[in-house]
C-alpha cells in the first residue's frame, strides 16, 4: 500500500497500552495487536487562497518547513469546529494580516503533506478572492517573501505542493478563457 511504510514510524508504542505490537492494516487504520486499540489517520482538510490583485496572483515564499523556500499560496489547515471559509479567512489574516470579505470556492485536490516524519493525506480546498491592497505586514516566520505574479508566469516547478501545482494551471486556463472566476 502506498505511503504505509513511511507512516509506520508515526507511533513506536500503542497510545492505549504502550506495547510495540502496532501496525497499519489499511492506508489509514493503525491497530494494536496486543489490545485492539485502533487509530484512524484520516484525511485532513486544508485551505488555500488564490488572491488576485491588479490582474496578478499573490504567492508566498515559505518561511517554514515543510518545503521551506518554495512558492505557495496563502493557507493552511482547517481547525476543529471551523468551516473551510472560516479557515481560509483565518489563515490569510494570520499570514498576511488581510481581512478577506468575499471568497469563492473553486475546487479541491488531494495532497500529501509530510511534517516531522508523519505523512498526512489532505484534501486541499482552493478559494479565490480579489484584494484591494497588497499586504504590508506579513507573518515573517511563515512568509519569507511576498510575490505578485501574472498567472501565466508562475513557475509551477517552484510550487511547494503537488495539489497546488495541479490546481493552478486549471485555474489559469479558466481565467484566461473566461476572465477572472
Amino acid at each position: 500500500m502506498p505511503g504505509v511504510e513511511t507512516r509506520k514510524g508515526m507511533f513506536k508504542y500503542c497510545p492505549s497500552c504502550g506495547k510495540t505490537d502496532i501496525s497499519f492494516v489499511s492506508p489509514k487504520e493503525l491497530r494494536c495487536q496486543a489490545c485492539s486499540f485502533t487509530y484512524f489517520h484520516n484525511v485532513a482538510a486544508a485551505v488555500a487562497a488564490i488572491l488576485e490583485f491588479d490582474g496578478k496572483i499573490v504567492l508566498l515564499r515559505r518561511g517554514r518547513e515543510p518545503r521551506k523556500g518554495k512558492l505557495d499560496l496563502p493557507g493552511g489547515f482547517a481547525e476543529p469546529q471551523e468551516n473551510a471559509e472560516e479557515g481560509i479567512r483565518r489563515e490569510v489574516m494570520e499570514e498576511l494580516k488581510l481581512d478577506l470579505k468575499a471568497v469563492t470556492y473553486l475546487g479541491s485536490w488531494p495532497n500529501v503533506y509530510e511534517y516531522e516524519g508523519v505523512v498526512y493525506q489532505t484534501c486541499d480546498l482552493f478559494f479565490h478572492s480579489k484584494i484591494d491592497a497588497l499586504p504590508t505586514d506579513c507573518d515573517k516566520e511563515e512568509v519569507a517573501e511576498l510575490l505578485l505574479m501574472p498567472p501565466a508566469e508562475i513557475p509551477l516547478d517552484q510550487i511547494a505542493f503537488p495539489s497546488t501545482r495541479m490546481f493552478l494551471p486549471r485555474f489559469i486556463a479558466a481565467w484566461a478563457g473566461q476572465g477572472t472566476p
